[in-house]
């Protein structure tokens, strides 16, 4: 029986046979890719390119740009890929005006910090220079400004540490519909109870004590408005809000001075007495 000739299935169909190559063409520049990404990877990571060249900072306002840079402990030339995120963070955080701290690594060389600052509620007048309070109730002893601030009420009086600490705590409970009405608050040491007297923007005088500050000004909003601005005279933010007017107590000073001034009538007995006297 004669041999037949075998003939395979690319001759038959050369299209199928096209097809093949052109997916082993492609199968090669895929492996060719992949071999020379991992090649500049490593020439990436073994070079100076993958170190740390620009430190980046954002957010910050009062905590200088190197304090910051200075406490994250980052420092250029350091590969960027050793840079702890987590522990520079924990770190920044230890910045008494640090609330949050976000630290990002930026290809190929950056490392961003973004830094939210606690608010400054107020500020305390001290020997001519202003002490900053934060939100959480922290007083900045070592940090005071020199220059009148505008962005929080000023603090005058307070010349006890123990006193201005428990204010401070206070403020930090108030909400910040209140706290941005306050102008200055005046420490009265001549009276008893820590009692207080505020100025507030909207032209109101207030009178209040440290204790239980917070509680006794929430309410302060909704009395307010109920006051008619063209009545002088101040407002008792107490256990028992009240307001005494000005003229109110003008009159019953007058009152009190008239009845000094008045000569008083002898009585039946001094008279009895003096004329047995002359007898």
């Amino acid at each position: 029986m004669p041999d037949k000739k075998v003939v395979t299935i690319d001759d038959r169909i050369p299209a199928l046979k096209e097809k093949r190559k052109k997916k082993s063409n492609r199968r090669l520049i895929m492996y060719l890719s992949i071999f020379f990404i991992l090649i500049l990877l490593v020439v990436y990571f073994q070079s100076p390119l993958s170190h740390v060249r620009h430190i980046q900072v954002d957010g910050n306002v009062h905590v200088s740009e190197g304090e910051i840079i200075s406490m994250s402990e980052v420092e250029k030339g350091t590969s960027l890929w050793n840079v702890d995120t987590g522990a520079i963070e924990s770190r920044l955080k230890e910045i008494i005006e640090v609330e949050e701290a976000f630290v990002s690594r930026s290809f190929p060389s950056t490392v961003s910090i973004n830094i939210e600052e606690y608010k400054r509620m107020a500020y305390v007048e001290i020997q001519d220079k202003y002490t900053p309070i934060l939100k959480n109730g922290e007083v900045l002893y070592d940090n005071p400004v020199s220059v009148l601030p505008a962005d929080a009420p000023v603090l005058k009086n307070f010349e006890e540490n123990r006193q201005l600490e428990a204010f401070a705590e206070e403020l930090s409970q108030l909400g910040e519909g209140v706290l941005n009405r306050i102008s200055e608050v005046f420490y009265n040491s001549e009276e008893e109870g820590d009692a207080l007297h505020l100025y507030m923007n909207d032209g109101i005088e207030v009178a209040s004590t440290i204790n239980n500050f917070a509680s006794y000004m929430s309410s302060y909003p909704s009395i307010a408005r109920e006051i008619d601005p063209q009545n002088q005279g101040v407002l008792h933010m107490k256990m028992s809000p009240y307001f005494e007017s000005a003229e109110e107590t003008e009159e019953s000073t007058e009152e009190s001075i008239e009845n000094t001034e008045q000569p008083q009538e002898p009585s039946l007995e001094t008279n009895e007495e003096e004329n047995l006297e002359e007898e």
